[in-house]
């Protein structure tokens, strides 16, 4: 077996169940390093929680942590943690160097657990239960490389978003969140599509939108705005929209208004209903 290329074991390894993987590595100290860095290096803690412990095992031990790459984490309102479980996932998320994906989902009082003081150079996606505070964009004004960002929760106040720095994550393509953080996160970032989750998508929310760096490709979102006007505004303000959702309280009792409107921009279109409008725009020839 010792002639076996490294790499071909390692390759190995990741057809192994998690329990003959825990068997191997008590073979040799050659094999627990490449046993362990096939263990640690997806941890998936958002469908497995009965293994919240792992969370306490990388706090400990900066040498697995450093081996992971996707980390996630969902923690339910009805489960009941002591604030230690906080302090040891703050300390395991110290010392993820080398982290790509990152999904945190836990008490929202409790985003403090994002001030880790490092930089994480190669983190692109980063999914989590918080609104923009003051922790929340500490992490991001250092999270240089992330291309996808997702917030879930909606923030109390407009006063609770906190602003990012201008030079803050200048690779961001992808937007799911609020429409009070999307006009935050998005004017000044080469993002092409968004997702609002929550909040009311206005015209003039539109046109801030819009001054994406990159143009605008797809678009999802709520409003009560009149929708007749406000597809016009955004046909005038993000000409390269190839997809866009809105789903509205207004009445769309203007349907041939609809249908002129966008005759020559969406191709096809169709209304689910009087509530519910899903357009498709083919890239002008």
């Amino acid at each position: 077996m010792h002639f076996i290329p490294l790499e071909l074991v390692e390759i190995v390894f990741t057809f192994l169940p998690e329990s003959d993987l825990a068997v191997v590595s008590t073979t040799c100290s050659l094999w627990r390093h490449i046993a362990q860095r096939v263990l640690f290096r997806h941890i998936n803690l958002a469908s497995q929680p009965k293994n919240i412990s792992c969370v306490s095992t990388l706090a400990q031990n900066p040498t697995l942590a450093f081996l992971v790459r996707t980390f996630a984490l969902r923690v339910t309102s009805h489960d009941h943690y002591l604030s230690s479980f906080h302090h040891s996932l703050s300390a395991a998320l110290s010392n993820m160097f080398e982290l790509i994906s990152l999904e945190v989902h836990i008490d929202q009082d409790a985003s403090w657990v994002m001030r880790t003081g490092i930089f994480y150079p190669r983190l692109q996606r980063l999914a989590c239960s918080f609104h923009l505070d003051s922790h929340l964009v500490e992490f991001l004004n250092k999270s240089t490389s992330i291309t996808e960002l997702q917030i879930n929760s909606v923030p109390v106040s407009e006063s609770d978003v906190r602003p990012l720095s201008t030079d803050a994550l200048p690779s961001l393509a992808r937007f799911t969140g609020s429409a009070s953080a999307a006009q935050v996160v998005v004017p000044g970032r080469p993002v092409q599509q968004i997702d609002l989750n929550s909040g009311d998508l206005t015209e003039d929310l539109a046109i801030s939108l819009a001054k994406s760096t990159a143009p605008i490709l797809t678009l999802g979102a709520n409003t009560t705005s009149h929708s007749v006007s406000l597809i016009r505004t955004l046909i005038q303000c993000m000409g390269h929209l190839i997809h866009l959702r809105i789903v509205s309280t207004y009445t769309l009792m203007e349907f041939p208004d609809v249908v002129s409107l966008m005759s020559s921009k969406f191709t096809p279109f169709h209304i689910i209903s009087p509530s519910r409008l899903i357009l498709t725009t083919s890239p002008t020839l």
